[in-house]
């Protein structure tokens, strides 16, 4: 029979030691008043950032359009699998859709709705962030969290706490999941269901975390195999286990079978995940990129997440620190561990190796990524970050707490501590607040170009449909979401093209929906060819110049364009047409080649491309 270790707490103002002299349970009541306000002042800008949205008039464009369509999906055309993948197939399961549905319905189901249900979804994590934290450790950690956490927001700033893209959204959630791990590890088996809600939410809305999450199952097993305490894992009580077992079984069995129902009797897209992630592909980031990134991101106080900008290349991609900069913080680390293990803190340092866990997971899963590391791509690692420093600080806290002569002089630590926290949340989280009414939504210059043609777009197309929409020219598809999304609102279907079946969802794939006619966007110089096309009927645009401004410049675009062919740069001339780049920057020094024509028809460029929108027939 395997012994267990008994459930070991670092304070000795938990409940299971506290006296039964009154002064202390008052001191427990002041102690929990303390972490409700602490925990309040944390959610505080978050709330107020999701209040603020209400007050816009945003059309959302882009993801932020394709996914406000999937959530107004969820009851009638509900979704089963996640946000989609610029590699063709979607994350694993439909949770966020689904639980983002429930605020946006709430909140009045308009497109600013979503970033307020986002906003929302994160004020609740916090919030259990800090119920964990007290379960753990009482006021003193939930000092420290909410501390971390308010830095954390006043690194994302109120756009992104309230942003609803599955890059950002499952933020605050992975610091949930840590805590949670570290709470089942200590023996509160009854967090086993909210771990497996929230560890689904993760999954299935960002694959990403797959390797972050196989490590911590990992750390789960190691850290109780050493202890040679499974038993805590689990209820004592034959009644009991079962319900935990049952409870958390059923919790998966819900999070998941949407995902088994698309597999078999859907798009089969976690066998898409599956085949991609398997075969030979493009080359990802890799070991060495991704420990460079972790050393730039886990340094202190010189960190990204305590607002230092980071440091990347001229195409965006981050770049990271020296190898030599994981010196500190992992020496930091290990100082930590071999603290915890002399003065005999051993949750708090239970705590730190599932941190650790997390961050080798971290490491993993950004040497997994395909493509350029864009800062949103690992954005994971402040969260990491946080974490790594606050485990560190835990220890060094649960240590002197240790050494304290007495319960009077833990009361007056504590109240210290919480008042340190205080203040630095309420230095982090004051510019936030102050920026949270004059921030805009997401990608805005979208939709100011859209409000010029929708109003007269939704009339000429009243009560036609299913139109395929497709966008043409320099316009980028952004226009095309937010255009898919204003039509699906008035009650006019659209059809996904092939290539955006993942995207809109397999209800508006071709096989499922007959266009009636094509909406086609046009930009630039095609919006001339639309409009010599006799089947093409123009339905709105917008322009930034007067169709006189408009004449004088073909006229000046013409010019320029022979002078660049006759520079043998006809790469540049078509630029001109196609709304590329380059030709400020490269056409100046060529020979025969007026600059002063350069400048003047790049100043009307910068301006924006016209956009205008026809109606045809069917393709076919």
């Amino acid at each position: 029979m395997t012994a267990t270790i008994p459930d070991q707490h670092d304070f000795s103002g938990d409940s299971e030691s506290a006296s039964t002299d009154p002064s202390n349970s008052l001191w427990t009541v002041a102690c929990l008043i303390a972490a409700v306000l602490i925990t309040a002042l944390a959610i505080w800008p978050i709330i107020d950032t999701g209040r603020a949205a209400l007050d816009l008039v945003w059309r959302p464009s882009g993801d932020w359009a394709v996914l406000t369509l999937r959530v107004e999906d969820v009851g009638r055309h509900t979704p089963l699998v996640g946000p989609y993948s610029r590699f063709g197939w979607n994350h694993p399961g439909p949770l966020m859709y689904w639980i983002l549905a429930l605020p946006y319905h709430f909140f009045g189901d308009r497109p600013e709705a979503i970033l307020t249900a986002a906003a929302t979804l994160n004020a609740l994590t916090v919030a259990a962030l800090s119920a964990v934290a007290w379960r753990r450790g009482r006021l003193p950690l939930v000092a420290l969290t909410m501390a971390a956490t308010a830095v954390l927001i006043h690194g994302f700033g109120p756009a992104m706490i309230r942003d609803p893209w599955n890059p950002f959204i499952t933020l605050l959630p992975l610091a949930l999941t840590i805590f949670l791990v570290w709470s089942v590890i200590e023996g509160d088996y009854w967090m086993w269901p909210v771990l497996a809600f929230v560890a689904s939410f993760e999954l299935q809305s960002h694959i990403g975390y797959l390797p972050m999450l196989i490590l911590l199952a990992g750390a789960i097993a190691v850290i109780t195999w050493k202890r040679k305490a499974f038993a805590t894992l689990v209820p004592s009580s034959v009644r009991l286990r079962w319900w935990i077992v049952g409870i958390s079984s059923a919790v998966l069995v819900g999070c998941w079978i949407p995902v088994v129902i698309d597999q078999f009797a859907g798009t089969g897209n976690l066998g898409a995940i599956t085949g991609y992630f398997l075969s030979p592909g493009d080359r990802s980031a890799g070991f060495g990129t991704a420990l460079h990134v972790a050393a730039d991101q886990l340094q202190f106080p010189a960190a990204p997440w305590l607002g230092r900008s980071e440091v990347a290349g001229l195409d965006g991609a981050l770049l990271g620190s020296g190898l030599v900069s994981l010196f500190v913080p992992v020496a930091a680390m290990a100082a930590a561990l071999w603290l915890a293990v002399r003065a005999r803190t051993y949750a708090a340092m239970r705590f730190q190796l599932v941190v650790i866990a997390l961050a080798l997971g971290g490491v993993l899963a950004t040497a997994r990524v395909i493509g350029p590391l864009f800062d949103w791509v690992v954005r994971w690692w402040w969260v990491i970050a946080a974490l790594w420093w606050l485990s560190i600080a835990w220890v060094l806290i649960s240590v002197a707490w240790k050494l304290l002569p007495n319960l009077k002089a833990e009361k007056i630590a504590t109240g210290v501590l919480a008042v340190a926290a205080t203040v630095v949340a309420l230095t982090a989280l004051g510019p936030v607040i102050d920026a949270a009414s004059t921030t805009p939504p997401p990608s805005p210059s979208t939709g100011i170009v859209l409000n010029e043609f929708l109003e007269e777009t939704l009339s000429a197309l009243e009560g036609s449909g299913p139109l395929l929409v497709v966008t043409t020219g320099s316009v980028r598809g952004d226009y095309g979401d937010a255009l898919r999304l204003q039509l699906e609102r008035a009650g006019i279907e659209v059809v996904a093209e092939s290539n955006m079946v993942s995207h809109l969802g397999p209800e508006r794939s071709e096989e499922n929906r007959n266009p009636v006619g094509t909406l086609w966007i046009v930009s630039a110089d095609e919006i001339a060819q639309f409009q010599a096309d006799p089947t093409m009927t123009f339905i709105g645009g917008w322009d930034p110049l007067t169709p006189e401004q408009r004449a004088r410049y073909f006229v000046d675009e013409a010019l320029l364009q022979d002078q660049l062919i006759a520079a043998g740069r006809v790469d540049l001339a078509e630029a001109l047409t196609n709304g590329s780049g380059g030709v400020d920057a490269e056409a100046k020094d060529l020979d025969g080649v007026d600059p002063t024509l350069v400048d003047l028809v790049e100043s009307v460029r910068r301006k924006g491309d016209p956009v205008a929108v026809f109606l045809g027939p069917a393709r076919s």
